[in-house]
């Protein structure tokens, strides 16, 4: 609970900062006089001034601002103060500074990237193959689970993506894979097949695919002493052998065991779990414990909860690190915020089109469980959370809502198109109903948290399970 809300509070105060430092370092240099530098809104927990710009730390931690002197409708200002006010500056200078925090945002996920991509290189999986599908071109082929892949079209590979692009770009010609086995090198013709999946959104996706699958052996990296797993004693460096008496020679076989049952033999009729039997290997000795799972709640992409049952346990990867000079980690970190900004952008979309559930809107309790999640998990992981969502942060302030920095860019473009303000009675109409949309959807994702909370301390009712990874 205490890194959950520690977790929180530095994964806002950070980006609420980035944000407010946009705008105040682009109303410094454009000449517009600071007067107050929030991070949190009212009460005031603390506030020193310091030359003309009062900084303060406020209790609320769900947002900042800066305030610029001249900002407000009407204001009265002083001839001989006017060069200072926002206001009274050209539309091209108040558009940099409103649109200078989004922007804040996206340099810091690109920044932030880049020295983490910088420092710990790009992890990879490897190329020995994990079980593999016997409908598949590749075992169709002759392939087998734990051949290490040297070769494809006589291209040397390393990494698992190289083996995903291969198959990817194919267009269903034959690829010559040559694999490792038993410590002879042998080459297979595999010809890839078409298949028609899912994508992120639930749209129809079509692609090529040999079948690659890479190994997972079923070593626990982490048993969380919270978690099913962890009460019933299992330990981290644990390797599962076997779950109620099926081997488990791969990762996919524990997932399986665990979520892929039918579900009449993994959850009970009032709707808890079935107990499940995990037998491990630690210090040379076979032990076996009794887990009960958890039921966790989930939902799809029309808002429909559904529960998985899980233990609490995550396996230790075969990471392969490739390492990446500072320019190449540079490119990769404007690449991946394209990405992040791609799919909000897209999310927003499919909401607006009803493709996809407002129900899975979240908001501060959602981010703190996050947040806690990935603190947790490494430093690694919660920098890319911080990351994805300062791009959330700066693609939804550019929503032309007139609360948000989108909506008061539309009206410095209607100023300038009209050359001159719009009227104070405007003003406070889109000031009004940009407040309006701001509490309805904060109202909405209080909602969704809430509802949340009550369907995960509630349980699951009798039949209804689905299938996610542990």
């Amino acid at each position: 609970m205490l890194t959950t809300l520690v977790s929180f509070i530095v994964l806002l105060v950070i980006l609420i900062f980035v944000h407010e430092l946009g705008h105040f370092l682009a109303a410094k240099i454009l000449g517009v006089r600071v007067l107050t530098f929030s991070l949190g809104f009212p009460p005031r927990i603390f506030s020193k001034k310091i030359g003309e710009t009062v900084y303060q730390l406020a209790w609320i931690p769900l947002g900042g601002y800066v305030k610029l002197f001249g900002e407000e409708p009407g204001e009265e200002v002083p001839e001989e103060e006017r060069h200072r006010s926002l206001n009274h500056k050209p539309v091209w200078a108040k558009s940099v500074i409103v649109l200078a925090g989004p922007f804040f945002n996206i340099v810091f996920s690109v920044f932030a990237l880049w020295l983490l991509t910088w420092a710990s290189g790009i992890q990879h999986a490897g190329t020995v193959l994990g079980p593999l599908d016997p409908e598949s071109p590749l075992a169709r082929a002759g392939l087998m689970r734990d051949d290490l892949v040297r070769e494809v079209d006589g291209t040397p590979v390393k990494y698992f993506d190289e083996l995903i692009k291969a198959e990817r770009e194919s267009g269903g010609r034959t690829l010559a894979v040559t694999v490792e086995r038993g410590g002879a090198l042998r080459t297979f013709e595999v010809v890839p097949e078409r298949k028609t999946g899912k994508g992120v959104f639930g749209d129809e996706e079509s692609y090529w695919t040999a079948g690659f699958v890479s190994r997972g052996v079923p070593l626990l990296r982490e048993a969380r002493p919270s978690g099913p797993a962890g009460k019933a004693g299992l330990l981290p460096g644990d390797l599962v052998v076997s779950i109620d008496g099926e081997p488990t020679p791969d990762w996919r076989d524990v997932v399986r065991l665990i979520q892929g049952r039918p579900q009449a033999e993994r959850q009970n009729q009032d709707g808890s779990a079935v107990p499940i039997v995990v037998e491990v290997e630690r210090g040379g000795a076979l032990l076996s414990f009794t887990v009960t799972p958890d039921m966790e709640p989930s939902q799809d992409l029309e808002g429909k909860t559904t529960f998985t049952p899980l233990i609490g346990i995550s396996p230790e990867l075969e990471i392969l690190r490739e390492p990446v000079g500072p320019a190449r980690a540079f490119a990769l970190g404007v690449s991946d915020t394209w990405r992040m900004a791609k799919l909000t952008v897209l999310s927003v979309v499919k909401l607006l089109q009803n493709k996809i559930s407002a129900k899975l809107m979240g908001g501060p309790i959602m981010i703190a469980e996050i947040a806690g999640k990935t603190a947790r998990d490494g430093l690694a992981d919660f920098i890319l959370l911080m990351c994805f969502i300062s791009v959330n942060l700066a693609i939804l302030n550019l929503l032309p809502l007139p609360i948000l920095d989108g909506g008061q860019f539309v009206i410095f473009l209607i100023e300038g198109i009209k050359r001159g303000p719009i009227s104070l009675k405007a003003r406070e109409i889109t000031q009004w109903v940009g407040v309006c949309c701001l509490v309805a959807l904060m109202v909405l994702v209080f909602y969704n948290d809430i509802s949340r909370l009550v369907t995960k301390f509630s349980g699951p009712p009798a039949a209804q399970v689905e299938e996610r990874s542990d």
